[in-house]
């Protein structure tokens, strides 16, 4: 949970702690922001998913396109609360077991696929 460290506290937790980083869910820094998620930090990392907390159509843009790619480049799976809202991750000792999304679990019936 990264929270807001930009890419400069990234680059000191790869400094001074390397061997910890590993995870399989990542929450997007600072909501996808160009500032975080290196490509250094992901490749430590190495997430089979990123959850993105973002408004749909803020006013800063976020997640940035190039962040998305960076994920996207390195076939990390990108759930955002834009597009799924609310977002459960079950998790076990196998790993996540399954990402359940409410809007597009329980989709209003006007938007009905």
């Amino acid at each position: 949970l990264p929270g807001d460290a930009s890419a400069l506290i990234e680059a000191r937790l790869l400094r001074e702690q390397p061997a910890e980083l590993r995870a399989d869910l990542l929450v997007a820094a600072h909501h996808g922001s160009r500032s975080a998620s290196s490509a250094a930090f992901l490749d430590a990392v190495a997430p089979r998913f990123v959850a993105v907390s973002a408004g749909y159509r803020n006013r800063f843009g976020h997640p940035a396109d190039d962040v998305l790619a960076r994920y996207r480049e390195r076939g990390i799976a990108v759930v955002t609360t834009i597009a799924g809202g609310m977002t459960d991750f079950e998790v076990s000792s196998d790993g996540i077991t399954r990402v359940a999304q409410w809007r597009r679990d329980h989709p209003r019936f006007w938007n009905e696929r």
